[in-house]
């Protein structure tokens, strides 16, 4: 069995001191809203990143409670906690056709929660014990000693989600309503695109979370007709805005009618 560690509970970072699961700062939904803006086009995102927050908290509490010096222990609780923290609720309620600061504000509060999410992952699978000490004779860290150090990587995350959501309902309250856009159009298309980039620089090539977004990258179309259904593009870092598709991250985007566009970034 694991020892316990004299060291406090860990929440969402590996801390000498625990941050309380209540938010710091007054939850932006109090708010009234401001008419004719897009506060209302964004109210079902605020909601719904709010939701995902409260999630978090509740997950990372659970964590904590199987951290101990010696090894990380997941039980059954734990595991169905992290399993049910779903990003696909806030992206889905991210519409179409936002102006660049406003889309900013938005993917840099989507990319705190998918940052904190996916630092959470190692931790989904039930009624497991990993160690945290290497095995004699090698520097390699042991696989709980990951776990940790993984959970650490929602640390930034977790501290600026408050402001950045607040950030978005002031901005939005700035915003003229927006226009309604199309499923199939390319505006949805790119909303999805840039949810799949944060998604995958926070998972991919053995990441773990920790990467937050806070500029709008550039996204380079095909040729093809507007009508057709399969795209190829590519993601540019900001300061190759005026570079063609070759010059960044390719991607495929597939749309099905009544189910929407299918986004395959091709990296690692």
């Amino acid at each position: 069995m694991p020892g316990s560690s004299s060291a406090p509970p860990t929440v969402e970072a590996p801390s000498s001191s625990a941050p309380s699961s209540t938010p710091s700062t007054p939850l932006p939904s109090g708010a009234p809203l401001t008419s004719a803006s897009a506060q209302g086009d964004l109210a079902p995102f605020v909601d719904a990143a709010r939701d995902l927050d409260r999630r978090l908290h509740a997950a990372a509490a659970l964590i904590n409670t199987g951290i101990h010096a010696d090894a990380v222990v997941v039980d059954r609780s734990t595991a169905a906690a992290v399993q049910g923290l779903d990003l696909g609720a806030v992206g889905s309620a991210i519409p179409g056709g936002l102006p660049r600061e406003l889309m900013r504000r938005v993917l840099t509060t989507y990319s705190d929660l998918a940052s904190r999410t996916l630092a959470m992952s190692p931790f989904r699978f039930a009624d497991r014990t990993y160690t945290r000490i290497p095995p004699e004779g090698t520097t390699a860290r042991a696989e709980g000693e990951d776990m940790v150090l993984c959970l650490g990587n929602g640390t930034v995350a977790a501290q600026r989600f408050d402001a950045d959501l607040a950030g978005v309902v002031t901005a939005a309250g700035s915003t003229p309503p927006l226009p309604t856009v199309n499923p199939a159009s390319l505006a949805r298309a790119e909303v999805d695109v840039r949810l799949m980039e944060i998604v995958l620089r926070n998972r991919g090539c053995g990441s773990c979370g920790g990467f937050v977004q806070t500029e709008v990258s550039t996204i380079v179309w095909d040729q093809a007709p507007a009508s057709a259904t399969t795209r190829t593009g590519a993601i540019l870092p900001e300061a190759s805005a005026g570079s063609g598709v070759g010059a960044g991250l390719p991607f495929t985007a597939v749309y099905t009618p009544g189910t929407g566009w299918r986004i395959d970034i091709l990296a690692c």
